[in-house]
């Protein structure tokens, strides 16, 4: 346990509450430096009607009444730890608090500003009192507060922080007390807001008049209302999809689009921003009947073209390669083409431990006199030795049916490529990242592997959409086994998947030209260990221009 004010580290030894030492420990993993000056970067524009700063500001109006004369400040942050509004008693308060970095739009998440009364009560979700020297950056050794999270009654997440901060070593005890009434006054008016939000998006799905062949839903951040004709024609997946389409529409504004649903209908969509319903979208959904000389779609189409020429390649004797990221199936691939038949199968990735001689022998062995199919899987990592036999195989006329795996094929090196040039049927698996569209389809079909009776809820299901899965299905079906582990019932939820995959819901509504950009700057991170002056010269944009495309596309970093 420590405390006290040395500069440039860790405060010396003394007596310290668990939750300042616990904070420090997360600031000193996030990688904060007690010594250096906050620097919030670039400032994010505050929106001025968003639903806290409503329910928050005739309360802000009466604790600036009665703070006069105090020489006290408030802050109100955001979930994101972002302040939005500032109560001073004097103009010299204020001038002190912004000359320190406490400004509209800073933020001081404990990844940023270490330990402090905004980001450390979110941290925990409960107030905390942070005296002078328990702050884990120096230049703010000289303040002390209370934080007080703000919890959304409907929803029970944190919807924001206020802080009560004084110019002194010790705060007082009666800002706690002060600040949870406010805070509890905050917490009403949010309630009394989200019961207005709702009435007016419940009011809109009435106005409809019933149609039997006319899906209708509405759909708020925490509300869902369907009619009997949406209940039978969409499911989870479905309703992910209309949040998409709604996503980026303004109050009162509407948007048409064609749809393809998780059955494989087609249909038609009109969306409806509600005004004055915190987001909530109305949607009409009307079936497009096929017409006669359509095929009808399958229910996950990528997935069965990939069946077909899995079929198309069985049927054949040629030699097939099947390529792909790792841990996008090509071992499953290339067990479907081999199936109901015994095949030799050898990998290498076991050619370190034999030996290049050892196992080129044993590939020649098991390529000679043989009917059944032969399966290499990982030839990227052949000896040239081998590399120089199989392509001989390959064209040899009364060999049996060579089937090859490997990793995309533009990476892979020369001789190797040339192999893969040599073999008529070639079957590419996409990456997780590229199947959005399926993944719902595939999820399910793992968990009804995992544990039968299994599914998940729509935000689980948008939390997993808005994921990278640079480990594809290998990664996925990693995840969905933790998350069976540890649920409570049947149906999963956000808070049961693992900590790093609950993504927030922003994401996984992005188009598609801003997810792209998401995806962008975050391989560009990624590759320069989150040097945040690299990364922006290798995209060919400002700094300033990264912050604020961090900030707006949930980039965590």
């Amino acid at each position: 346990m420590r405390s006290g004010q040395t500069t440039g580290a860790r405060p010396a030894q003394v007596a310290v509450r668990p939750d300042i030492e616990l904070s420090w420990k997360r600031s000193e993993l996030s990688g904060v430096d007690p010594a250096r000056c906050f620097d919030a970067g670039p400032l994010p524009e505050v929106d001025p009607d968003s639903v806290l700063l409503r329910a928050a500001g005739p309360v802000l109006d009466e604790v600036g009444r009665q703070l006069a004369g105090t020489g006290l400040c408030v802050l109100l942050a955001d979930r994101d730890c972002r302040v939005i509004a500032r109560v001073f008693d004097t103009r010299g308060v204020e001038r002190h608090l912004e000359g320190l970095g406490v400004v509209i739009g800073s933020g001081f998440g404990e990844e940023h500003a270490g330990t402090n009364a905004l980001g450390t009560p979110l941290e925990i979700r409960r107030g905390v009192m942070v005296h002078g020297a328990e702050h884990f950056l120096d230049q703010f050794k000289g303040l002390s507060c209370y934080g007080q999270p703000i919890i959304h009654p409907v929803t029970n997440r944190v919807e924001g922080i206020l802080d009560m901060t004084c110019i002194a070593p010790q705060a007082n005890a009666m800002f706690a007390p002060f600040l949870q009434r406010a805070a509890a006054d905050i917490e009403r008016r949010l309630l009394e807001g989200a019961r207005a939000s709702h009435q007016r998006l419940v009011d809109a799905f009435q106005r409809i008049s019933p149609q039997s062949n006319v899906a209708v839903a509405a759909i708020g951040e925490d509300l869902l209302l369907s009619n009997r004709a949406a209940l039978e024609l969409l499911d989870v997946a479905d309703h992910v999809a209309l949040r998409a389409i709604g996503s980026d529409l303004r109050a009162d504004q509407s948007r048409t689009a064609r749809v393809t649903l998780a059955s494989g209908a087609e249909a038609s969509v009109q969306a409806d921003r509600v005004e004055g319903a915190n987001g909530g979208t109305l949607f009409v959904v009307r079936p497009i009947p096929p017409t006669p000389v359509r095929r009808p779609r399958s229910r996950r189409p990528r997935i069965d073209r990939t069946r077909t020429e899995l079929q198309r390649a069985r049927d054949s004797a040629a030699a097939v390669v099947v390529s792909g990221e790792p841990g996008s199936g090509r071992t499953t691939a290339a067990g479907d083409l081999v199936a109901h038949r015994s095949a030799g199968r050898l990998d290498a990735t076991r050619v370190p431990v034999v030996g290049a001689q050892e196992w080129t022998a044993e590939l020649a062995r098991t390529t000679e006199g043989r009917v059944d199919p032969v399966v290499v899987e990982n030839i990227q990592l052949l000896p040239e030795a081998a590399v120089a036999l199989l392509a001989g195989r390959v064209c040899e006329a009364g060999r049996p049916q060579v089937v090859l795996t490997c990793g995309p094929v533009d990476e892979l090196p020369g001789p190797v490529a040339a192999l893969v040039a040599r073999c008529p049927e070639r079957i590419v698996l996409p990456p997780l990242r590229a199947r959005r569209d399926e993944l719902p389809a595939m999820a399910q079909a793992m968990l009804d592997g995992i544990g039968p009776g299994l599914s998940l809820t729509a935000t689980a299901l948008e939390a997993l959409l808005a994921q990278q899965w640079p480990g594809n299905l290998t990664e996925l079906r990693t995840v969905l086994t933790r998350t069976a582990d540890r649920a409570t019932s049947r149906r999963l939820t956000v808070a049961d998947l693992p900590e790093a995959y609950r993504t927030s819901t922003r994401v996984a509504r992005l188009a598609g030209r801003e997810r792209a950009e998401r995806e962008a700057i975050v391989d560009a991170l990624r590759a320069h260990a989150g040097n945040k002056v690299h990364a922006a010269a290798a995209l060919g944009i400002s700094r300033s221009t990264l912050y604020s495309r961090i900030r707006a596309l949930d980039i965590r970093v």
